[in-house]
């Protein structure tokens, strides 16, 4: 058995708002999508895959399925480019986007910041020093 990739779902209230902050903030592109409104996409940069998946849909399918509540888990996008992270953390925040972390320089080796998506998912945002 070989395991071919992983992918995030994320579960979110509006998958149109979702899509739209991926795509203005991390240039993201919309693969596929299903449901009219859009209740499912597949988004894509590079070779990263991330899916946004509505929590009623997820929930219908799923019967045990958890309340949706605040995430604890951590989703860490990593950037081969230390000049990558420094502009976009500036985009950010002229775009006004939620910071849990502000950007730091850490001992090991990295620079970091944080930020919360539409839904409070937790994104940190890093590449090597």
């Amino acid at each position: 058995m070989s395991l071919a990739s992983i992918i995030n779902e994320l579960t979110v209230e509006n998958v149109q708002n979702s899509i739209k902050f991926y795509e203005d903030n991390f240039k993201f592109r919309t693969e596929i999508t299903e449901g009219e409104p859009i209740t499912w996409a597949q988004l894509r940069k590079d070779e990263v895959i991330i899916m946004l998946e509505e929590y009623d849909t997820v929930k219908n399918s799923i019967s045990n399925y958890p309340n949706k509540v605040n995430s604890s888990n951590l989703i860490k996008f990593e950037y081969n480019e230390l000049e990558e992270i420094k502009e976009l953390y500036e985009i950010l925040k002229e775009n006004d986007i939620e910071f849990f972390m502000e950007y730091t320089e850490t001992d090991y080796g990295k620079a970091e910041f944080g930020i919360l998506d539409t839904d409070r998912n937790m994104i940190l945002i890093s590449a090597l020093i």
